[in-house]
């Protein structure tokens, strides 16, 4: 990872010392020396090394430096390695659709919903409708028995006859069927109340696919942070074994040095774990057992251009789909009400029948009959009156979720508005804390190079500016769903 701009335009830091340095070959020296060895100090010794200016190393103006140039040894280890890809990326908002559409249990299951409410009301037609059913029969006789009438010529008559074929057809209407015909309406306001609860889970699936998008990148952004932060850690490591080696540092130096590197590592680990889960977070909603990720070169003023294309955003807080569904759930219930009353209503059923027999015994072969029914409920036990009860407590109860998505609604609204610029004012005041705490952090370096400070202060501030990077990064990501927030909140999604 350079040290350029990255995706927010941070500018992330370095390593200390990556300038050359033009040393005298001899400087005086005011301290005693030994006799075969003289002792440098370690202000230029760390200069030479780390590439750090110092004022004291003054260039006499009488003869020529020599110049001593000495590039300093890179750190390695194997966590500084970048993060693998996801297996897939999805490359835009409209394949991200396209696999919604395609896979994605909550919206097929959703979209179902809609499917099986039209069903209820075929349902529901088929009982104003006639029932027609035809049968064919077979009949054996095992006993039987001849009678003969006395006439002239006798008749002999077997009953019941040994073999009968029969066919037939029997026709059930209920003409009038005031129940029945008053549920045509409700499964119509079924399908509508289906279709709106579709439409809301598009909006809420809508916002879970943006969030775990960015989740990713998000996290994604956070390991190559960490990774810096290693690089960094391992370099102070070097610093502080350095003068350690001069005799200006101590153990407990190096020792706080190690405990930074480690703690280093150990977010690394952490966060390339969370990289894995938000790429699974991303495959799961979107109905793929491969992991998944957003492109890490994506364009967050595009990506959030794109949803809104597909999600319109209403400026009525009463066309919003949950609000529209509560709204119609409390006139379903108020129509179960009415339901429960019909149950004592009446009904006017009309049936035929026409059957025709191979043989028959007195009795023509053919019949048709045509019969008229009226029912009039008396008494069930009281199951009615209970009903109408259940009917009457489950509408109030509609009402009152109706009071509570349309709060829920206004508050969401208020606070998706609000949000925007609360965190666009939070990533104002992160950046100028990672500037901060960057130019301190370069500061304290420069200054334990030069024999200033202490090992804590070292490692104090480059955890600073570790926690500012990456508050910082996460914060930019943050604005993006906030400003995708505030679209979808009330937003209408047809895709």
């Amino acid at each position: 990872m350079g040290g350029g701009a990255g995706l927010f335009g941070a500018q992330l830091p370095f390593a200390v010392g990556h300038r050359k340095l033009t040393q005298q070959s001899r400087m005086p020296s005011t301290m005693p020396c030994h006799p075969r060895r003289r002792r440098v100090p370690l202000a230029a010794t760390l200069a030479v090394t780390f590439g750090v200016a110092h004022p004291a190393i003054a260039q006499p103006s009488s003869a020529p430096p020599a110049v001593a140039v000495v590039e300093p040894s890179p750190v390695t280890d194997s966590l500084l390695a970048t993060p693998p890809e996801a297996p897939r990326q999805i490359a835009s908002w409209e394949e991200a659709l396209s696999l919604i559409r395609a896979q994605s249990p909550d919206y097929i299951s959703s979209y179902e919903s809609v499917v099986r409410a039209e069903a209820q009301k075929r349902i529901a037609l088929a009982a104003v409708l006639p029932v027609l059913n035809g049968q064919g029969m077979y009949i054996h006789q095992f006993l039987n028995e001849t009678i003969v009438i006395p006439t002239m010529p006798p008749i002999p008559i077997t009953t019941p006859p040994a073999n009968v074929f029969s066919v037939g057809g029997t026709l059930a209407w209920s003409v009038v069927n005031p129940r029945a015909i008053y549920a045509q309406g409700t499964a119509a306001r079924n399908i509508e109340l289906a279709r709106l609860s579709f439409e809301d889970r598009r909006r809420t699936i809508a916002v879970a696919i943006v969030s775990a998008m960015l989740s990713t990148l998000s996290a994604f952004r956070v390991t190559e942070l960490n990774r810096v932060g290693l690089r960094a850690a391992l370099e102070r490591l070097v610093l502080t074994q350095t003068r350690q080696q001069f005799g200006q540092g101590t153990a407990l130096d190096v020792d706080r040095a190690q405990q930074d590197a480690e703690a280093s590592r150990a977010l690394i680990i952490a966060s390339d774990e969370s990289l894995r889960e938000s790429r699974e977070a991303l495959g799961v909603a979107l109905g793929s057992p491969v992991a998944l990720s957003a492109p890490g070169d994506m364009e967050l003023d595009g990506f959030e251009a794109a949803v809104a294309r597909t999600c319109h955003m209403n400026e009525d807080i009463e066309r919003r789909p949950d609000v529209r569904a509560a709204r119609l759930q409390v006139e379903v219930a108020e129509r179960t009400v009415t339901d429960a009353y019909l149950q004592i209503a009446p009904s006017l059923n009309l049936g035929s029948q026409v059957n025709y027999a191979s043989q028959t015994v007195l009795a023509p072969n053919t019949t048709w009959s045509v019969q008229g029914t009226i029912v009039v409920p008396l008494y069930d036990g009281g199951a009615r009156y209970g009903a109408m009860r259940d009917a009457r407590a489950a509408a109030e109860q509609a009402r009152q979720a109706l009071v509570s998505t349309r709060t829920a609604a206004i508050v969401a609204s208020a606070q998706a508005a609000r949000e925007v610029g609360v965190l666009r004012a939070s990533r104002d005041v992160a950046a100028r804390r990672r500037d901060l705490a960057e130019r301190i952090d370069h500061r304290t370096r420069d200054g334990y190079a030069h024999g200033l400070g202490t090992s804590l202060d070292l490692v104090t501030s480059a955890e600073t500016l570790r926690d500012a990077e990456i508050n910082l990064a996460l914060l930019d990501f943050q604005v993006a769903q906030a400003q995708a927030n505030a679209v979808l909140t009330n937003a209408e999604c047809v895709y």
